[in-house]
């Protein structure tokens, strides 16, 4: 007695079956799209943030840099004022 080695049936795959694959795919590259669309937006705020903290960083830089030779000024006043209180 023979036997027959059992064989998949073939099975075709109707255009509504691709059709959803296809629209499957369209979704995921759709949401890709999206998700690098944020992420685009959101460099781009860290950018422009990133250009608001420089500049103030500059503002705080100069502010410091006067504070010092305010200070300096000051010391030096201070200075001649007990030297001069020494002198008397």
């Amino acid at each position: 007695m023979k036997t027959m080695a059992a064989t998949p049936d073939l099975v075709e795959v109707g255009a509504s079956e691709f059709g959803r694959d296809e629209r499957k795919k369209g979704a995921t590259h759709g949401k890709l799209r999206n998700v690098v669309t944020s992420l685009e937006a959101r460099v781009s705020r860290l950018e422009s943030n990133l250009g608001t903290l420089g500049e103030r960083v500059d503002d705080l830089d100069s502010h410091y840099d006067g504070l010092e030779t305010e200070n300096a000024e000051i010391h030096s006043g201070i200075n001649d004022a007990l030297s001069g209180l020494e002198a008397t």
